[in-house]
């Protein structure tokens, strides 16, 4: 070429150098385009022609020129070099490191050749190399700081962060202000744990360039690791307000957020992530979780949705998903979501432990076992699934495989507080309840505020019969959880079982305050106001109970035996009969039927009652016992002493069973074996007064006086104010002559028993038999003052005034007898002959007549009538009485009316001689 078309073609070429210098690539390449035109093998100009090209982008031209130079000057290495900066570029590092490579072979020292061939290898991953050749670029050039940094990212793909952040230091010593190379050493600390020296590395980064959001990006990671939500948050804004459209950083944003509990802040970033990725399936499953934890389960399952529409093998998100769903009581449709979870993942033992609990919670307990058995193969450690398996063993009635299921969950965690208490309940269930409350204590060390082991520990100290330890750990329980209605219940059971009954109303109205429809509380509470004797209140409290649930048998049968106590027994049998319709086979509620029945007198309809009881429980001994008594009341003894014998053969040391026996063997004039019933009784207790008295009755009956009188003492000894025994002791002192002492008896039961007319009663015969007849009157008319219907304390106190001559008062007093008992012929006898010795001999006849019209045997009457008519000088009549008289007793009346001197009007008639003779 001529020497000055070569000048030409320089000319352009250095007219293009300095174009390119100023930063006009687009004029530089016109430039060197020229000078290729007219010096085709212008290298140089082919080389520099490639730069500019690189500058604005235009790769794959710049590559092309960069070949035309080497072509042209095949040991021409910076073109090499640019030729595989330019293919690095473009994402072909493979490419890029032959290129190198052969800028090398022509200049083995060009250090920039080696640094660019090791971030190529390293970019392919090839850390070991890359870090070899960059090492070759610091053996030429040792300040080469870029060198440092790169071979720092190098080592750190190699987990070699030590070595790393050595590097780095080297690269921030030859320049301190590389940012870069303060956010990579940042980031290696970050990998060795040191999130403090990495905060620092960031913040050097930051102050060298406020608008590098990659470092604040990684600040933020770092105080997340350090638990420094607030913190992360702020870098965070930094990093969006840098970067608005910076997905990652409103997705880390929203998990600080997220973790401070700030849930609906953090749902609003991740809305700003999808919105900027809609594919970004992590933010739709953050934001899914976020909803979750503000109760929005069906927003957070479309979430969830989302997420594995993007990546259906998302198992992550199936998981969470089934979470939603098990929350919401679709346990079907979580399982099915577990089921995906697994067949993308079979190690996801989180998954067959959710899918256990969902099957627990549809009462399929095997299958959820076998759900937990799969968690345990692949993850044998977990804690949570042997508590889990011991659960749904428990729910099984399994409680020692349980039990040892929460002994494997508490070797892996000893401080597993779960796994304590629900030990505790199984074996509560198997009624260990000393070793239940080992387990419950260590709950209580370990979560002293869980208010649930504290009430549980108050059931097992209750079940022990520890009630007061029973109702201190109900206090602890009700310091955390006031407002928990089965602890103020339980504790009013406590209560009511030491007889606090006061207390355990209250107890049990706190309980009704909280909850009122509690029909255990208003029944419970029934049972302690009628423990008070406030029956009305009792009844009201069941009334309650049955409004709520009125199918409430117990409650009905309460209310039958409340209403019994006040005397309402037809209501009582009524409610009865509720619960029976309620419950058939209540062998309780048939019982007290039958005793209402009977307290009607309705003996029969009794024993028909005890006959279902026993029935339905053949071996209820005091059905036994009631029926005999029901059949004694209606004078079957025999058949009564049947029925409590059966009483006796299951309870032989019921001793109010012998006692009632003896008194059904009495009432069969039975005397001895009776005497041997009640000795029985008080073989057994001893200090039954009631069976000294019925013994001491029994030997009465066999006239063994003297040793009833020692029974009735002994049964006053037991029990001084005993009145019925101060009486029959006073009937067995009769017996014996000794009258005194036998009133004195009386009066010691009047003492007791004011209106004890029996004891007034006998008092006066006794008294009467002492000839201290006006006592007597006055000890039958206090008799009278109290039981006025009484004939024979009448017809007594009548004859006491007829032997005091007192006739018209001892009249009044037969008449009254006669009102009561129209057919005492003793009473119309003695009244004709108080009339007789008024003078009265035609109302004397009419009462006599009266008496033998009852009595027509009675000789006295026939004998006095006689009299009177001879009195009247009614001979006739006279004769026709007396012969009566004789017939029915002839030595007596002949020999009476020989000498009477009623009869002396008529003592010489021939008929009157004839009598007398037998004639």
């Amino acid at each position: 070429m001529h020497k000055d078309q070569q000048d030409i073609a320089q000319a352009w070429f250095e007219q293009g150098i300095a174009l390119a210098n100023v930063g006009r690539y687009e004029e530089a390449i016109a430039s060197y385009d020229k000078a290729v035109e007219i010096e085709p093998g212008h290298h140089e100009a082919w080389y520099w022609r490639g730069v500019a090209l690189f500058n604005l982008g235009h790769t794959e031209e710049a590559i092309a020129s960069f070949g035309k130079a080497v072509k042209i000057k095949p040991d021409y290495h910076e073109a090499w070099n640019y030729r595989g900066n330019a293919l690095f570029n473009l994402g072909r590092p493979e490419e890029a490191i032959p290129e190198y490579e052969k800028a090398l072979e022509i200049k083995p020292d060009a250090y920039y050749a080696w640094y660019n061939r090791g971030v190529a290898l390293g970019m392919s991953g090839r850390d070991e190399e890359a870090i070899a050749s960059i090492d070759k670029a610091l053996e030429i050039k040792p300040d080469y700081h870029e060198a440092w940094r790169n071979r720092g990212i190098a080592l750190g793909n190699l987990e070699r962060d030590e070595e790393a952040i050595a590097s780095w230091v080297k690269a921030l010593e030859i320049k301190p202000d590389d940012h870069i190379a303060w956010n990579n050493r940042g980031l290696a600390l970050f990998n060795l744990g040191r999130y403090e020296e990495a905060i620092g590395c960031f913040d050097k980064a930051v102050k060298i360039k406020p608008d590098y959001h990659e470092a604040w990006d990684a600040w933020g990671l770092a105080s997340v690791k350090l638990g420094r939500y607030e913190e992360a948050i702020v870098s965070w804004d930094k990093v969006v307000k840098i970067k608005p459209a910076n997905h990652y950083g409103w997705y880390n944003r929203g998990l600080a957020l997220f973790n401070l509990g700030h849930d609906e802040e953090a749902i609003d970033c991740y809305d700003k992530v999808v919105k900027i990725k809609p594919d970004y399936h992590e933010a739709w499953n953050n934001r899914g979780l976020a909803l979750f934890n503000l109760g929005r389960d069906e927003e957070a399952i479309a979430s969830y949705d989302k997420a594995v529409k993007i990546k259906p093998d998302y198992h992550e998100a199936w998981y969470n998903w089934g979470v939603a769903l098990f929350n919401l009581g679709r346990y079907e449709e979580a399982i099915d979501c577990y089921d995906k979870v697994v067949k993308i993942k079979p190690g996801a033992h989180e998954a067959w432990d959710a899918w256990g609990v969902a099957l627990v919670n549809l009462g399929r307990y095997e299958e959820a076992i076998a759900c937990y058995d799969k968690a345990l193969e692949i993850k044998p450690d977990f804690h949570t699934t042997w508590s889990n398996r011991g659960s749904a063993l428990g729910n099984l009635g399994r409680y020692e495989e349980a039990i040892g299921c929460f002994d494997k969950a508490l070797e892996i965690k000893p401080d597993y507080y779960e796994s304590w208490y629900n030990r505790g309940l199984c074996l509560v269930n198997l009624e260990r309840y000393e070793e239940a409350i080992i387990s419950y204590k260590q709950v209580v060390k370990i979560k002293a505020d869980y208010h649930h082991i504290w009430f549980n520990q108050g059931l097992a100290l209750f079940k022990l019969g520890r009630y007061e330890e029973a109702i201190a750990s109900y206090e602890k329980a009700l310091e955390i959880k006031p407002d928990y209605h089965n602890i103020w219940f339980n504790q009013g059971l406590a209560l009511f079982s030491l007889v606090r009954d006061e207390e355990a109303i209250a107890s049990w109205d706190k309980a009704l305050e909280i909850k009122p429809d509690y029909h255990e509380a208003w029944y419970n509470r029934g049972n302690a106001l009628g423990n008070l004797g406030r029956i009305e209140e009792e009844i009201a409290s069941y009334d309650k109970a049955l409004e709520i649930k009125p199918d409430f048998h117990e409650a009905w049968y309460w209310r039958g035996v409340a209403l019994f106590n006040l005397g309402h027994t037809e209501e009582a049998i009524a409610s009865y009969d509720k619960a029976l319709e309620i419950k058939p086979d209540y062998h309780e509620a048939w019982y007290n039927r039958g005793n209402a029945l009977g307290n009607l007198g309705r003996y029969e309809d009794a024993i028909t009652e005890y006959e279902k009881v026993l029935e339905i429980k053949p071996d209820d001994h005091e059905a036994w016992y009631w029926r005999g008594i029901a059949l004694g009341n209606l004078g079957r003894y025999e058949k009564a002493i049947a029925s409590i014998d059966k009483a006796l053969e299951i309870k032989p040391d019921d001793h109010e069973a012998w006692n009632t026996r003896g008194f059904a063997l009495d009432k069969l004039g039975r005397y001895e074996e009776a005497i041997a019933s009640y000795e029985k009784a008080v073989e057994i207790k001893p200090d039954y007064y009631e069976a000294w008295n019925n013994r001491g009755r029994g030997l009465g009956s066999l006239g063994r006086y003297e040793e009833a009188v020692a029974c009735f003492d002994k049964a006053l000894e037991i029990k001084p104010d005993a009145h019925i025994a101060w009486y029959n002791r006073g009937s067995a002192l009769f017996n014996l002559g000794r009258y005194e002492e036998e009133i004195a008896s009386y009066e010691k039961a009047v003492e007791i028993k004011p209106d004890y007319h029996e004891a007034w009663y006998w008092r006066s015969v006794a008294l009467d038999d002492l000839g201290r007849t006006e006592e007597a009157i006055a000890s039958w008319d206090k008799a009278l003052e109290i039981q006025s219907d009484i004939h024979e304390t009448w017809y007594n106190r009548g004859n006491a005034l007829f032997n005091l001559g007192r006739y018209e008062e001892a009249i009044a007093s037969y008449e009254k007898a006669v009102e009561i008992k129209p057919d005492k012929d003793e009473a119309l006898y003695n009244r004709g002959n108080a009339l007789f010795n008024l003078g009265r001999t035609e109302e004397a006849i009419a009462s006599y007549d009266k008496a033998l019209v009852i009595k027509p045997d009675k000789d006295q009457a026939w004998y006095n009538k006689a009299c009177c008519y001879a009195l009247q000088g009614n001979i006739d009549l006279a004769l026709e009485n007396l012969q009566h008289a004789i017939q029915l007793n002839p030595d007596e009346y002949r020999q009476l009316a020989e000498t009477d001197s009623d009869f002396d009007s008529i003592r010489e008639d021939s008929r009157f001689q004839m009598l007398l003779q037998g004639r």
